[in-house]
């Protein structure tokens, strides 16, 4: 186990962080009006990196060969563990999240999420799903890339939840494709670690504290192809990407688990 960071290390990651944040108010209030979707998503990809990096979070990415994780007209569906989840995906996407409408109260960061493009959902109202459905089917048909966390909430990154299927009904209904990623978080060392999960009753500083006091964490994300849809519903879908998720999760070897 590593010596946990410095006050002074703490300290000048959480400046670093508003800093960062106060640049990307600015960025979408006064650059993203005057430049087009391409450069947009370079800058989010890049704030995003920037995120991780504050909190010495390095990345790798694993895909199928010749797959292009920023083809336009996609749906990514993967599992959800920690508020870093958002930043790992979209370092490499920029993709557009659909979250749930509880983050959209976060202090400053809820804010900077909306003025991005996060759509947010009451996940309790049928009806408020049936309303980002047809958001998340027009932005799909205009090219804009969206993810989505399907099981609906986080867990400590040890096993998937059940994928909810709803969400990927709006893919369907704009032809785009519905691609699985997973992710999984390793201490220095390379094993499995829970110190970035966020869930339970765990609040968000008592979170952003434990992850402050990591010299270095590490989180894998992996790509699957984009699953083949004929023949198969929603449920169907949902299923399949939960299998293909669930799998590499437990790809650890028994000393990480």
């Amino acid at each position: 186990m590593s010596r946990p960071t410095a006050l002074p290390v703490r300290a000048w990651r959480l400046t670093r962080m508003a800093l960062h944040v106060v640049r990307g108010f600015a960025t979408i209030a006064f650059v993203f009006p005057r430049i087009g979707r391409e450069r947009q998503d370079q800058l989010v990809r890049a704030w995003s990196h920037h995120v991780l990096g504050i909190f010495g979070v390095s990345i790798s990415v694993a895909k199928p060969f010749d797959f292009d994780q920023m083809h336009s007209k996609r749906l990514f569906v993967g599992n959800h563990i920690s508020w870093l989840d958002i930043y790992a995906v979209q370092s490499v996407t920029g993709a557009r999240f659909v979250a749930k409408s509880e983050l959209a109260a976060w202090p400053v960061l809820g804010r900077l999420m909306k003025n991005a493009g996060t759509v947010f959902i009451e996940r309790a109202r049928r009806a408020d799903t049936l309303r980002i459905n047809q958001t998340v089917r027009e932005h799909l048909e205009a090219g804009t890339v969206i993810a989505i966390f399907p099981e609906g909430t986080t867990s400590d990154g040890r096993d998937v939840l059940k994928f909810h299927g709803n969400l990927l009904q709006a893919a369907m209904d704009a032809d785009a494709q519905i691609v699985p990623f997973c992710l999984r978080y390793m201490d220095v060392h390379g094993h499995f670690t829970d110190i970035p999960a966020y869930y339970g009753e765990m609040t968000m500083w008592q979170s952003i504290k434990l992850v402050l006091r990591e010299r270095k964490l590490h989180v894998d994300l992996s790509f699957f192809s984009p699953l083949p849809e004929e023949g198969r519903g929603r449920r169907e879908l949902a299923a399949a990407a939960e299998a293909m998720v669930r799998e590499r999760v437990r790809g650890h070897t028994p000393q990480d688990r």
